[in-house]
């Protein structure tokens, strides 16, 4: 069975863009952690065997590259790594990563569905989503750490801050929040993923008010349990020391009903009096019964 993740990458690569300006956004987004050498150098390695052809045909369509990965395979996982030399791309990498420009709009996002194909690349690319059924979690990591502030940004101006962490060799662009992560899948075409994300919240929900119910539940049955052992322990202290029959009829009826039904509730056991009590009068009665045992 797939994972939530690869489920996600599948539904967005099932909706590649047609026009040209969101489909370099896309291939923007899968570039993200590409990286510049000598002499407009360019070098990219990404994970999936399925995502190499995309990577491909985006490279000759945008900047005429017709480049074949060398794929390999790391720890189980295939991994496409491909070498060019192009100094337009190169540019706009470097335009990328310019400290700078953290604040101003990505340049090559040309219409309005050009942050969705964008925003689809990162998913394809650079994201980590966690199983919904567990926990909501989507986090980016992008090498260069001018590129994450200014994915960051773009982000923030959609209206999802990330939380933002930096390591050794990356940084983290981390949401934790389910509408957070359904915002960014719908946003990067992946709809039905989205909805999925949203159902498995509304179970965690459910699944956990019922864990609290059942604990507050056996919270109450051991509290109930506990007060009756006490009652029945001062009943019984006061019936070998023969001071129960010493007591009144009333406390000598409710401590006979407690010892023949040492598990039923009190407002039960105030109700098989004769005449039936209240609860709270049956609590004076059982405190009374535990004070007198006390002076034993």
């Amino acid at each position: 069975m797939k994972s939530f993740s690869s489920q996600v990458k599948d539904e967005v690569l099932a909706s590649v863009p047609s026009s040209q300006c969101c489909r370099r956004s896309l291939l923007m987004g899968l570039m993200i952690n590409a990286e510049c050498g000598i002499g407009d150098a360019v070098y990219l390695r990404i994970t999936g065997k399925e995502l190499a052809p995309l990577v491909q045909k985006l490279l000759f369509e945008q900047f005429g590259r017709e480049v074949v990965p060398d794929i390999t395979n790391c720890y189980g996982r295939s991994v496409a790594e491909f070498g060019f030399v192009s100094s337009t791309l190169a540019a706009a990498l470097t335009e990328l990563s310019d400290a700078q420009k953290t604040e101003q709009t990505l340049p090559f996002l040309k219409c309005k569905a050009c942050g969705s194909a964008f925003c689809a690349g990162l998913l394809l690319s650079a994201a980590r989503i966690s199983d919904p059924s567990k926990e909501s979690r989507l986090e980016f990591r992008i090498s260069d750490p001018q590129r994450a502030m200014r994915t960051a940004a773009f982000f923030t101006s959609r209206g999802n801050t990330p939380s933002i962490s930096g390591r050794t060799e990356l940084t983290s662009l981390l949401y934790r929040k389910t509408e957070d992560v359904e915002d960014i899948l719908a946003i990067a075409g992946a709809s039905a993923s989205a909805m999925a994300s949203m159902q498995q919240k509304l179970v965690r929900e459910l699944r956990g008010e019922v864990n609290r119910k059942s604990n507050c539940e056996v919270k109450n049955i051991r509290r109930t349990a506990s007060a009756a052992n006490a009652q029945l322990d001062a009943i019984k202290k006061l019936q070998d020391s023969g001071k129960l029959d010493l007591l009144s009829d009333e406390l000598k009826e409710t401590a006979a009903l407690r010892l023949k039904e040492p598990e039923m509730p009190l407002s039960e056991l105030a109700a098989i009096h004769e005449p039936p009590i209240s609860k709270s009068g049956l609590n004076h009665r059982m405190e009374k019964l535990l004070r007198a045992a006390e002076k034993l």
